[in-house]
């Protein structure tokens, strides 16, 4: 069974996007003549068909519904949860009822948020202590991204990538930097094509040490949570040190790098060993001083479980897949990963087998991973030719060039998981049309499953373990 993680309609043509060899392939959906058919097919996630095809249409009232029919997640028998009158509810937030039986409540968080966060509304119903379900709407601030990108040019879409999610600003800069260099047939040396992927792996690094130290803050263990939220500034200062921008934003762009020229080609290459010092010396020994503490392994394992089965059914992608045991990765055998190893998710099944502790142990396990492969990685760039190139992009040159019209896409295996940037171009390059899908539309919904059976207390700590993006949904 293909496992869909995209879909869309351009100009009428319905195209799908599926893994198929560690990579994600397109092919034209010649069989699916409406919205609704994809809603009816059970192979198609219905998080990803409501974000993909999905109406305003107002509040939603499910409080004279039977509870049993609410909560189930057979489609047929819920059918009318996600469609009316022919049309697909989408997952803007404007008011939800929930039913419930005597003896439960139902319990509503947000959209006001306790820190500076994105809005989101998160629907419980409760029996006791214990959560039964969990809906969660979004979409209270879109930001109209893809109005935006719009009849643009490649100057002026390239810092709206950037703003997709911010914290997977490499990551966005390089899926449409990809798709730009395909369209305009600009080269790229490897220089550039390897360090661009360290880049990404640095902005893992980045996030995954951060997310260590929520993780831990939210099960009241500080000294790693302290250590986390000082060292982390680590990644960022390389990041900064390399860039100029601690986030490496307008530092990505079709076949080149705006690198800080504030540094040298040395001093560039031996600014990562502040990084590796601060996280051999600091960082690395609180992390496997909290793996090893028996009272943190039973406050994480068996707690907001998923499973493979759930990976395949809902199309769970990147972490939340691996993390349930699923080899999923577009680095495995990409060209611009040479010499990547994939995690032993199989040899190791008990740190992967889907709770907060495969989501705490997998950021663990990335760090070193990128870690050593960035080391490596970096001993096969001439960084005299990187930092100083010779040969210059022309890229006025380039927008004033024809290009041929169409429908190009990129993907790109970020921190939370595979970006899918699809975009429409005309002969003149300027976008008619977009796609954008980001990990966390699909991966909400497996919080959504998480919670269930678990203590309302144990909802922040599962919902940082995902720590899914609100902004990459509202576009």
């Amino acid at each position: 069974m293909k496992k869909i993680t995209g879909i869309t309609n351009f100009n009428g043509i319905y195209y799908q996007f599926h893994f198929d060899n560690q990579k994600l392939v397109m092919e034209e959906q010649i069989t699916k003549k409406s919205n609704i058919d994809f809603l009816l097919d059970s192979n198609y996630p219905i998080w990803l068909i409501r974000h993909s095809f999905g109406q305003d249409m107002g509040p939603e009232d499910y409080s004279e519904i039977k509870e049993d029919d609410f909560l189930t997640d057979q489609r047929g028998k819920n059918l009318s949860l996600h469609q009316k009158t022919g049309i697909i509810r989408d997952l803007f937030y404007h008011g939800l009822k929930v039913p419930f039986s005597d003896g439960e409540y139902s319990h509503a968080v947000g959209p006001i948020h306790a820190g500076i966060i994105e809005p989101g509304h998160f629907r419980f119903i409760v029996d006791g202590e214990v959560i039964r379900h969990l809906t969660i709407r979004l979409g209270f601030q879109k930001r109209g991204i893809r109005d935006h990108l719009l009849h643009k040019a490649m100057n002026q879409v390239m810092p709206y990538s950037e703003m997709i999610s911010g914290d997977t600003s490499v990551g966005y800069a390089l899926a449409f930097s990809k798709i730009y260099e395909d369209l305009y047939e600009i080269p790229v040396s490897k220089e550039i094509r390897l360090f661009r992927s360290i880049l990404l792996e640095l902005e893992r690094i980045a996030v995954h040490i951060g997310d260590l130290g929520g993780i831990s803050e939210d099960i009241g263990y500080y000294p790693l949570y302290g250590v986390c939220v000082t060292e982390r500034g680590a990644a960022l200062g390389l990041m900064e040190a390399w860039t100029g921008h601690r986030f490496g934003k307008s530092v990505v762009r079709p076949g080149r790098l705006y690198l800080n020229n504030r540094l040298n080609a040395k001093q560039a290459k031996e600014s990562f060993k502040q990084l590796k010092n601060a996280y051999i010396k600091k960082i690395r020994p609180q992390i496997l001083r909290a793996l090893s503490i028996s009272t943190l392994k039973e406050r994480m394992q068996g707690c907001g479980f998923i499973s493979e089965m759930d990976v395949q059914n809902f199309g769970f992608v990147g972490m939340v897949a691996r993390m349930a045991g699923v080899n999923e990765d577009l680095r495995i055998e990409n060209f611009d990963y040479p010499n990547w190893n994939p995690l032993p998710l199989k040899e190791e099944h008990h740190h992967y087998n889907g709770d907060v502790w495969a989501r705490m142990y997998i950021r663990y396990s990335e760090i070193e991973q990128s870690m050593d492969w960035i080391e490596k990685t970096m001993e096969e760039i001439n960084w005299d030719l990187l930092w100083e190139p010779k040969v210059k992009v022309p890229n006025q040159e380039i927008l004033t060039k024809r290009t041929k019209p169409g429908f190009y896409y990129s993907a790109v295996e970020a921190w939370r998981g595979p970006l899918l940037v699809a975009l429409q171009f005309d002969e003149n390059g300027l976008v008619n049309n977009s796609y954008i899908r980001d990990p966390s539309v699909l991966n909400w919904h497996a919080l959504e499953l998480a919670v269930r059976g678990e203590q309302v207390a144990d909802f922040p700590l599962n919902n940082k373990s995902f720590n899914l993006s609100y902004v990459g949904f509202d576009l």
